[in-house]
């Protein structure tokens, strides 16, 4: 039997069963059940999709935008920084493994569910998280720049990691 905690991948991932609406997420006992039941059946697929999702968390977070505060110019020219209080939209990403089609097959997913991260756009003064300046562009949206664009770029190197990891999975069954 394949001990979860001594592989070191059970994470505070959410399993769902569907889609949109309609889903539900799997908690509690049954939780443990399906994920070790999805490790044994397609342990190297699991491992391609949450190596993916990491990966696309962790740079979605270091590129995310924070706010630090907005320079403001008064009458006398003078410039100061009016602080602004973050509502750490960074800290709200959240990711999983989705099981559809009935069973019959499994994707990744991650979002922020901050539920203002679509209409962020940075400006000129944006920071990120570690107080560098945005890598994304004044006016751009945060969230296609720095989660859609980025996973799209990759899909075909993951659609060849996958494939690869199916194909383990087959060999280790039969």
């Amino acid at each position: 039997m394949l001990d979860l905690k001594e592989e070191g991948r059970l994470m505070a991932r959410k399993i769902r069963y569907g889609k949109g609406k309609a889903s539900i997420e799997i908690t509690g006992p049954q939780r443990e059940l399906f994920e070790q039941a999805l490790r044994e059946v397609a342990g190297e697929t699991m491992k391609v999709l949450e190596d993916e999702i990491d990966t696309r968390v962790k740079e979605a977070k270091e590129n995310w935008i924070v706010r630090y505060g907005k320079p403001v110019t008064n009458k006398a020219g003078v410039t100061t920084i009016r602080k602004q209080e973050s509502k750490r939209s960074v800290d709200k990403f959240v990711n999983g493994i989705r099981i559809v089609q009935g069973g019959k097959a499994i994707e990744g997913f991650f979002r922020n569910d901050a539920p203002y991260a679509f209409a962020i756009k940075p400006a000129s003064y944006s920071k990120r998280d570690n107080g560098s300046p945005s890598t994304v562009a004044e006016g751009k949206n945060l969230a296609l720049e720095t989660m859609w664009k980025p996973a799209k770029k990759n899909v075909n190197k993951l659609v060849k990691k996958m494939a690869d990891a199916f194909i383990a999975d087959q060999k280790k069954k039969g």
